[in-house]
């Protein structure tokens, strides 16, 4: 699993059209501030152990910024070792799962859809960090 950890002032993103031949979730948007997002990308061997393991490594991260809400957004363009799309959406809501499980006011981004976004990174020094899951 690859993730782009930003830390917002705010984040909004809105759907615009499916990506994918079949929709795997619904269309939606949303809008949220002081936001730890996480772009991820699902990869070959990741399951949902590696899920529980990608929210324990970002909460002390999520902790010391003082982030108030956590949002997942599905991102495959950092990866060239995808996984397959039904695990992909598997791996995604365990994330949001172990990270509700976990005390975190969290957020998923609907997978298999463009999305515009709009977003203002903070610019401290952990308000942007890529991780290796």
């Amino acid at each position: 699993m690859k993730v782009l950890q930003w830390h917002c002032d705010y984040f909004r993103y809105k759907t615009t059209k499916l990506a994918l031949k079949t929709e795997l979730e619904p269309a939606n948007e949303g809008s949220f501030e002081n936001v730890m997002v996480l772009l991820v990308s699902v990869e070959k061997n990741d399951n949902p152990d590696t899920a529980r393991n990608a929210i324990a490594v970002i909460k002390p991260n999520f902790d010391q910024v003082k982030a108030d809400k956590l949002l997942i957004y599905p991102y495959a363009h950092l990866s060239n070792d995808l996984g397959p799309l039904s695990m992909a959406v598997t791996v995604l809501k365990e994330m949001e799962m172990y990270a509700r499980e976990k005390g975190f006011d969290v957020a998923r981004a609907p997978f298999g859809w463009y999305k515009e976004f709009e977003v203002k990174v903070k610019g401290h020094p952990m308000s942007e960090l890529s991780k290796n899951i």
